[in-house]
């Protein structure tokens, strides 16, 4: 949770002027937050007051407990729901029909896609609850547009080649192909706002942030792979690695000469004529 949240704040400055775009001179927005997790982030990026109703999904059950005990009223409501369920349309026309929104203007996807199995049927399962001039927002990683400056050794390849392999962290490549799947799945109008997010010279507590979000978790998993799999060689390399060279990699990326870039793709769309 506290990687999250340092990931929140990282990814607000680049969200901000999105949001404050499509949320300029209108009212009464209705948002479909899907993957909203404890529904934090969701506060943060929706308390706007043109924003007047908000639902956040979460496949957690316990994570969208805690985020309707804790922000759930009138504007955010927050629902366990499993977005790769066959009835996962009629689930959500019901949630609508209780909440009484006839369609969304803004639907939210943050590092979600990269966690299914069928990415295409997601985006066309969302396409017709997105209103006409509604705006479709995704947040995903795209590791092959990654870069550290001074990487003599090579380090931050080797860590991208694990993070590929490892089953908790997601498809790392959606962001790669996202532009040219959004069309298949009946959008138009995409606008790529940013490829990645960067730090270099003296901003330190942005590399640092950028470490959190992008690196720290690695270790626990492999951890959790090995209680798994005791006796899998290659997470027993995975994790002779990282007690080789994380602490390196780490003070490599905070050194003032040094330029991280974590590709990202930020981008937004509008679902295309009938």
């Amino acid at each position: 949770m506290e990687r999250l949240r340092v990931q929140n704040n990282l990814l607000a400055c680049y969200e901000t002027p999105v949001f404050n775009q499509i949320f300029s001179g209108r009212q009464n927005l209705a948002v479909l937050d899907i993957g909203c997790n404890d529904g934090m982030k969701t506060v943060e990026r929706f308390s706007s007051e043109v924003v007047s109703r908000v639902i956040g999904l979460e496949y957690n059950e316990k994570l969208a407990t805690k985020a309707q005990q804790s922000y759930g009223d009138e504007k955010f409501s927050f629902y366990a729901f499993d977005v790769e369920a066959e009835d996962f349309a009629e689930k959500l026309r019901t949630i609508m029909k209780t909440e009484q929104i006839d369609g969304f203007d803004v639907i939210y996807l943050s590092f979600v896609l990269m966690h299914l199995s069928d990415v295409n049927k997601l985006l066309v399962s969302i396409r017709p609850f997105l209103k006409t001039e509604g705006k479709l927002v995704i947040i995903e990683a795209n590791d092959s547009a990654s870069y550290l400056s001074h990487d003599k050794q090579g380090l931050l390849g080797e860590f991208l080649k694990i993070l590929k392999k490892d089953k908790y962290s997601g498809n790392r490549e959606v962001g790669a192909s996202i532009c040219s799947i959004l069309p298949e799945c009946g959008y138009e109008n995409i606008c790529v706002w940013h490829d990645c997010v960067s730090a270099s010279g003296r901003e330190r507590e942005k590399k640092k942030a950028i470490f959190t979000t992008f690196f720290s978790y690695l270790s626990e998993d492999v951890l959790l792979l090995l209680e798994s799999e005791p006796e899998n060689e290659e997470y027993k390399l995975w994790a002779e690695w990282l007690d080789c060279y994380y602490k390196t990699l780490k003070r490599l990326i905070l050194q003032k000469k040094s330029t991280i870039s974590m590709g990202i793709k930020l981008l937004t769309c509008t679902k295309g004529g009938e």
